[in-house]
């Protein structure tokens, strides 16, 4: 009888904890979930205006540098992203102007606030949004990226309902799902450059390796590892830096690497997680300067004064 008496009350403690807890994290997840984020008419103006003559650029950017297909899909007419009972359901936005898209609706400010901030239409926060790296967008560049938005052909595609389930509310409320929520993560006291000049740069290499993202999957100092939302079975992201994984590896290696997804000892790159199909897209000047920018990061323990010269990125 001790027994049963002894099981009946854990029953019962964990039954109360859980009338707890359950409400407190859907709660607190709910008031993260709806945090203003709202944005200033000035921030959302840029200093160039969109127009049809930078479409090219636009989708250049888009989709060999920025990879806005790698998660809305190859039509960007939406993608799923998580669909599990127990994380949630979240699908990727249909960005053309079909039914059940966004882009016969947003004007030239909501895509500046969606790209550059993170933030819905609302002030809501956006969701896997990688606006904290994309921030760094020029002025110029973002113009064309808007102007080629503008004009994608038209895909009718309804996307289902956001779901959060217990797993993600619960990450919310104890900050395991940091890279979750885009408008937090994105520093607004940044001011963005007017232009960038395209150049086989350190600079120019950063840059792209900003709006290009790395940085989401092999973490702010592109030191690697895997991120807190990584998926069942992901391959950890490699360290990219000078001293990294690509130590040895010359220029051209680089350059087969990101174009052909074939590594220097015969490994095939995943194109689930590693893009590299459409970073094929990117320019000779493009992928110099990515070299470059890697490789003056983190210098080997060596004579730090080595140049970076073209013999050296054969």
């Amino acid at each position: 009888m001790e027994f049963w008496k002894r099981t009946r009350l854990a029953v019962y403690g964990v039954l109360a904890c859980l009338a707890i807890a359950v409400p407190t994290v859907y709660w607190r997840s709910e008031a993260i979930l709806g945090h203003d984020f709202s944005i200033s008419d000035a921030e959302l103006v840029l200093a160039i205006e969109p127009g049809p003559d930078r479409v090219g650029r636009g989708q250049h950017i888009a989709s060999a540098i920025a990879q806005c297909q790698f998660c809305h899909g190859g039509d960007l007419s939406g993608s799923p992203v998580i669909d599990d009972p127990w994380l949630g359901r979240l699908f990727t936005p249909n960005l053309t102007r079909g039914e059940g898209g966004i882009g016969s609706a947003y004007s030239e400010a909501d895509w500046v606030r969606a790209i550059r901030f993170g933030v819905r239409r609302n002030g809501r926060s956006l969701l896997l949004q990688p606006s904290e790296h994309l921030s760094a967008m020029s002025d110029l560049d973002l113009a064309a990226v808007i102007s080629y938005m503008s004009q994608l052909p038209a895909v009718d595609s309804h996307q289902p309902s956001t779901r959060f389930g217990p797993l993600i509310r619960f990450g919310m409320t104890v900050g395991l799902t940091p890279d979750l929520l885009s408008a937090p993560m994105v520093d607004r006291s940044r001011k963005s450059p007017r232009d960038v000049s395209a150049e086989r740069t350190v600079d120019y290499g950063a840059y792209l390796t900003d709006i290009g993202n790395c940085r989401f999957c092999h973490r702010a100092d592109l030191s690697g590892g895997l991120h807190p939302l990584a998926q069942p079975g992901e391959p950890v992201p490699p360290d990219l830096r000078r001293n990294g994984s690509m130590a040895g590896w010359s220029r051209k290696e680089f350059a087969r690497a990101m174009r052909e997804g074939w590594t220097p000892d015969g490994r095939r790159l995943d194109t689930e997680f590693m893009p590299w199909p459409a970073f094929a897209g990117l320019s000779d000047l493009e992928v110099d300067a990515l070299w470059l920018y890697l490789r003056s990061i983190v210098p080997l323990k060596r004579d730090s004064t080595e140049a970076l010269s073209e013999g050296s990125m054969r």
